[in-house]
């Protein structure tokens, strides 16, 4: 799943799919952890989103923007996440999960785990070792979000598995940002970050898996026939 990146490539869709994608995974699952505090899936879905951009800040450090690095870390970005940590972290349900482990969901997560972090430190090192004018400054962070994005959604499925209400909308939103990345690097393959045509259509199986699994919980439940839920 290498992507395609850099001044030679400079159209932004799969860039703007991936930005809109990080902001509802992330925003969804902090508005739904006000609102349900009691759901413990939506504590996970945070949790998962933050676990992803401190996964990458290392990786990405703190670019001068004329080549060299300001730091070994941005500590702006460190502290913006604190805020999520704290609140889902603070969410009493995940300490005392109901309901059932979902290991399909699991394996799913598993399967784009390895693609996943290779892109994902792909864009990372990007944003790292890129400046003016080739790249765009650190702090616009195209390639960044994109590092975020590809980790945020195995860990958001991955999330998902575990007991606990509140999991289908993670499920849901990580299934179908994977398929708009997928989408989005087919329809405009010469943009930056842009997947190979093999990559695409994988990400876009992947997403349509983890779609079936989300909408196969809402028609059981819908049904009144919790026996039926995946295992």
């Amino acid at each position: 799943m290498e992507a395609r990146y850099g001044a030679a490539h400079p159209g932004e869709a799969v860039h703007a799919v991936g930005a809109v994608a990080l902001v509802v995974i992330g925003a969804s699952a902090l508005v739904a952890l006000l609102v349900w505090p009691e759901r413990a899936g939506y504590a996970y879905q945070v949790l998962a989103v933050m676990t992803g951009v401190l996964l990458t800040i290392p990786v990405v450090g703190d670019p001068d923007n004329v080549g060299g690095q300001a730091g070994p870390i941005d500590p702006f970005l460190l502290v913006l996440t604190l805020p999520a940590f704290v609140a889902a972290l603070l969410a009493a349900p995940w300490r005392r999960p109901e309901g059932l482990w979902r290991p399909r969901v699991l394996m799913l997560a598993a399967v784009g785990a390895v693609p996943a972090a290779w892109y994902g430190i792909d864009q990372a090192l990007l944003q790292r070792n890129t400046f003016p004018p080739t790249a765009d400054p650190h702090h616009n962070a195209h390639w960044w979000a994109m590092a975020i994005i590809a980790f945020a959604i195995v860990l958001v499925m991955a999330a998902a598995a575990l007991p606990g209400r509140g999991s289908r909308l993670g499920t849901g939103l990580a299934a179908a940002t994977a398929i708009g990345i997928g989408l989005a690097s087919l329809a405009a393959g010469a943009s930056a970050s842009a997947l190979a045509p093999l990559g695409a259509v994988a990400a876009i199986g992947w997403g349509l898996v983890g779609l079936s699994l989300s909408l196969h919980d809402v028609v059981v439940r819908v049904a009144g026939a919790p026996e039926l839920l995946l295992r």
